[in-house]
């Protein structure tokens, strides 16, 4: 089988698409013989080692692979082959086949295509504890989102709508990506760019609501952009950290918290995914409840062929991706 394979770091030549060896699974494992995998923020910064969880050259990247049971190991109970399933692995998404625990690997509901299975994969499951898990989303609050255009903003969007909030707010630096955000279900767009986003966040959430500021704030740019989401949060609110892409890491006064009586949350999927906690099943299951209900619909930009997989990291570490970029491969079979 084919697979992405990553021999030395800031080098394109030493990334390749190579031939490897056919998977086998352990005794608690599936391999499935995949046919989408989508492309995640982690696979761009896998190019460059900036990505915390790489597991040491070479390897190779990909986190949300969907596909076929091909194989099973020999006290697997929860799935059988020729099951329709996503796999959530560390790494080694971006290859024909991937093997994993089968705790962490889900029934794909019929109806729903590879494609959009992928779609719903890592970006949605972070996005679903940072809204759900971690910030408590509860029906009628205001949520604001920043970086709302990418992967995980756009799902967290798209799921706070889903989930009965009540004015969803998405954050973008790109004003030309505000339709996009509207249509996942954003019913105001904050500008990132206007400038004196300490203040500014506040300002224009105020202006849409008439006074009242936000719940919950799920934040991954850093920078003025978790300043200002500070701000924009009511006594009682919570800051969801899921990273920052600005390149700028904030610090956040102690004493600011308390006068103001809100909660700091950090997140990351790396914990419940290392623990195979039963809240992964959980999640993936409502998530492609709602999908198949039509409440939540991935944004799929584009999707290309395996021997393309550079072009689409690149165009996703570029931010000319709005939404998910999807990787196709061995089977381009849809459900």
């Amino acid at each position: 089988m084919r697979a992405v394979v990553i021999r030395e770091f800031n080098n394109p030549d030493a990334v390749n698409l190579e031939e490897v060896s056919n998977l086998i699974p352990g005794a608690h494992e599936v391999v499935v013989d995949a046919c989408a995998c989508s492309v995640n923020y982690t696979d761009w910064m896998s190019l460059d080692g900036s990505y915390q969880n790489i597991p040491g050259l070479p390897f190779t990247p990909g986190k949300d692979s969907c596909g076929i049971v091909s194989a099973i190991g020999s006290k697997v109970t929860r799935h059988k082959v020729g099951g329709r399933v996503i796999a959530h692995v560390n790494d080694a998404g971006l290859a024909e086949q991937v093997v994993c625990h089968e705790d962490m690997t889900f029934p794909i509901p019929d109806g729903l295509s590879f494609e959009d299975a992928a779609g719903i994969g890592l970006s949605y499951m972070t996005a679903w504890f940072a809204v759900m898990d971690r910030g408590q989303l509860q029906t009628g609050h205001n949520i604001i989102v920043t970086g709302a255009s990418g992967g995980v903003g756009m799902a967290a969007v798209n799921i706070a709508r889903a989930m009965g909030a009540d004015t969803v707010f998405g954050a973008i630096s790109n004003m030309e990506k505000a339709d996009a955000v509207r249509e996942a279900g954003a019913d105001a767009v904050v500008d990132l760019s206007a400038g004196d986003l300490k203040n500014g966040i506040r300002d224009q959430v105020r202006a849409v609501t008439g006074g009242p500021l936000c719940n919950v704030a799920v934040e991954m740019i850093g920078g003025e952009a978790f300043e200002g989401s500070l701000r924009a949060l009511q006594p009682e609110g919570r800051i969801v950290v899921c990273g920052f892409v600005s390149g700028k890491v904030p610090t956040a006064r102690a004493n600011y918290l308390l006068v103001k009586h809100i909660g700091l949350i950090g997140m990351t999927m790396a914990a419940p995914f290392a623990a195979r906690s039963p809240k992964v099943a959980e999640a993936q299951a409502k998530l492609f409840d709602l999908a198949v209900e039509g409440k939540i619909t991935p944004r799929i930009s584009a999707c290309y062929p395996l021997e393309d997989y550079l072009k689409a990291i690149h165009l996703l570490g570029e931010r000319k991706i709005v939404g998910k970029a999807i990787l196709t491969m061995g089977r381009r079979e849809k459900g």
